[in-house]
């Protein structure tokens, strides 16, 4: 298969992969790739900050699309900095579990606030 390189730093113009809209330039570069049947090999070199919110979107919110298989097979991220891989893993655990009933998450957190 061929694979894109994404760089990071490189597509949001910063060191520091901070905000949610910062990850949506990067989800959507992901997933122009994939649609487009390329493997995206996203490098996070010269990362020095990166933060859940940033993750959330440009990471977990590709599981709303494609399944876990898919993912695993298109999706080759490298260069992680390091002390983050742990929350890289969580945020996908996290995606995996919310995207996989989301109808369910959705209506407890319903219940939550209107009670």
């Amino acid at each position: 298969m061929e694979f894109k390189i994404i760089n990071v730093k490189n597509e949001i113009n910063s060191p520091s992969a901070l905000t949610r809209e910062q990850g949506k330039i990067i989800f959507d570069n992901i997933v122009e790739t994939i649609d487009n049947g390329i493997g995206v090999e996203l490098d996070f070199n010269d990362i020095e900050s990166l933060i859940t919110p940033f993750l959330n979107v440009a990471i977990g919110k590709l599981y709303e699309k494609y399944d876990s298989q898919k993912l695993n097979e298109y999706l080759k991220p490298k260069n992680i900095p390091s002390g983050k891989v742990s929350s890289f893993n969580l945020v996908i655990e996290n995606a995996k579990k919310y995207y996989s009933n989301k109808l369910a998450f959705d209506e407890t957190i319903k219940d939550v606030i209107d009670v």
